[in-house]
């Protein structure tokens, strides 16, 4: 057993973890992204702690679309690249698949566990990223074994020479080609593969990305608050020409709507006790607009800023029903676009009690008590989350080993015995006449077929999966010189990944496997390999 140190998680930890997951997507996700970035926060204090300087300038994990999609939670130590993994109530250790499929593995994983009270984190160890994909896997994970993890006395003598930098893969111009179509999800592997490696290793690209982010999230915000760019879009080419007059009244009319809106928010929020999570803004009838956009926000209340601040971090991790708005044009008038707004309000109303009512006692007494450590007061928030925010660092709070150790149980992984593997009970052929008639094809039929079938029950063990059907038939085109010329699944297993590993093994056994030198015939044939399993 390692000996290993176990360190006090903080109050002022357990909000930047919150406040940082914040950005995420869903609720779900967000909880356990909370959980994600406290294993973080915990791994860069004990390094920092042991005089190990660790950087996280460079890190994607604090772009929530990149956390999401790639699993990352990466830190570094000089150009040593480090992935946190965090495990809570987990007791196997499960490394994302994706970091290998991407061609994202990083130097090192750090292994973190935080208690089951979220008050206290054990640094399990390192594991060196170069043995994992000799480790048992399945679709999603590899499971290293607990022999593969080494303690920080060994990660200082790796880590002792310093390496270079990874070369830069690909152009700028065609990483940025890519933003938008990953944004809107509409990206394919290949190309997902060839804009996180150049991101993460391009701070220029890094930051034009998190531009871009920020900027479609305000396109797709603004909607929400029409009166904001209400006053006369269609007028904008005409104000070189327009007196200063006309100027000063079209500001004073925007203002005086802009106050309309807002005093009936409120009226109509005060009226249903319903918390607006909106900052209220108040202004006084200024003329010039500079300076009447700088005292909007003078003149916001801090005490209202601070409870503000707190309720919208709160609130995000709750089930909000969404509502998509069409985008509304400016020759709508004030009044229906005041009347839209408060039907909007109203119905966030209505949505939100309803979704209080249905929430039961037991369930709220439950969720109160798992994320009692992140409901305390927290004052000065940091506003521009999530992507500019560095965690508090300090000296790691060591706690006796002795204490908590069961909430720390962590298990020997069985990825060679999956809850249900496919057994091959039969595998047929079905070829020409012409074929079987020939005793050394015959032969030759019958040995592929051991091998196929030997070959594909070791396959099958690390599919996880069960098939619908219990058949699976695949059609063979084979050219006259022996070579594979197409293989096609045209009977289903009904489970993609037992029928990639059908296809795999066929492909595999045949590469080697060859028909034999003589009587080879002189045009292509067609055979049909069927494989039944229990």
């Amino acid at each position: 057993m390692l000996n290993v140190d176990i360190i006090e998680i903080n109050d002022e930890q357990a909000h930047s973890a919150k406040l940082l997951a914040s950005g995420l997507s869903t609720p779900q996700i967000r909880k356990r992204g909370m959980i994600e970035m406290l294993g973080i926060s915990c791994a860069i204090n004990y390094l920092h702690a042991r005089k190990f300087r660790i950087d996280t300038r460079r890190s994607v994990y604090k772009i929530p679309l990149l956390f999401e999609e790639f699993k990352l939670s990466d830190i570094y130590y000089g150009n040593w690249r480090i992935d946190v993994i965090t495990l809570y109530k987990e007791k196997t250790i499960k490394i994302p698949k994706i970091h290998i499929d991407m061609d994202i593995m990083p130097n090192f994983y750090f292994i973190v566990q935080i208690g089951a009270k979220i008050k206290e984190a054990k640094m399990i160890g390192f594991i060196d990223a170069k043995n994992i994909p000799s480790c048992s896997h399945d679709s999603k994970f590899y499971y290293p074994t607990l022999d593969m993890i080494f303690d920080i006395k060994k990660f200082a003598t790796l880590t002792k020479h310093s390496i270079a930098s990874k070369t830069l893969l690909g152009k700028h111009i065609d990483c940025m080609g890519l933003f938008l179509k990953f944004i809107d999800n509409d990206l394919s592997s290949v190309y997902k593969r060839q804009l996180i490696q150049h991101l993460m290793n391009c701070d220029s690209c890094r930051a034009r990305f998190i531009d871009a982010v920020e900027f479609e999230k305000l396109a797709n915000n603004i909607r929400f608050y029409p009166n904001l760019l209400r006053k006369n879009e269609s007028k904008i080419p005409a104000m070189a020409i327009t007196s200063s007059l006309e100027i000063q009244n079209n500001s004073t009319t925007f203002e005086e709507g802009l106050n309309n809106v807002i005093i009936e928010e409120q009226q109509e929020n005060q009226s249903k006790n319903f918390i607006n999570i909106q900052p209220t803004y108040k202004t006084d009838n200024i003329k010039n607009d500079d300076a009447k956009t700088v005292q909007m926000f003078d003149l916001l209340d801090k005490n209202d800023k601070k409870q503000t601040s707190k309720k919208v971090i709160d609130a995000i991790f709750d089930e909000i029903p969404k509502v998509e708005l069409p985008p509304i044009k400016t020759i709508v008038n004030a009044k229906n676009k005041r009347t839209i707004m408060i039907t909007i309000i109203i119905f966030f109303i209505l949505g939100s009690f309803a979704l209080i009512s249905m929430k039961g006692t037991s369930e709220i007494i439950e969720e109160n008590k798992e994320m009692a450590s992140f409901e305390e007061p927290f004052e000065d928030l940091d506003e521009n989350y999530p992507e500019n925010y560095n965690y508090p660092t300090g000296e790691a709070k060591l706690i006796p080993k002795e204490e908590n150790l069961e909430n720390f149980t962590i298990q020997q992984p069985k990825p060679s015995q999956p809850a249900y593997a496919p057994t091959i009970t039969r595998i047929a052929w079905e070829a020409p006449e012409s074929i079987t008639k020939k005793d050394s094809y015959k032969k030759y039929l019958q040995l592929t077929g051991k091998n196929i079938k030997l070959n594909l029950q070791n396959e099958l063990l690390l599919v996880n999966d069960i098939p619908i059907n219990k058949t699976v038939k695949t059609d063979i085109k084979i050219a006259s010189n022996g070579e594979i010329d197409s293989i096609k699944i045209t009977t289903s297993s009904g489970s993609e990944l037992i029928d990639a590993s059908v296809k795999k093994v066929i492909t595999d056994t045949l590469t080697y496997m060859k028909p034999p030198s003589h009587g080879i015939i002189s045009k292509p044939i067609n055979i049909t390999l069927t494989a039944e399993m229990n």
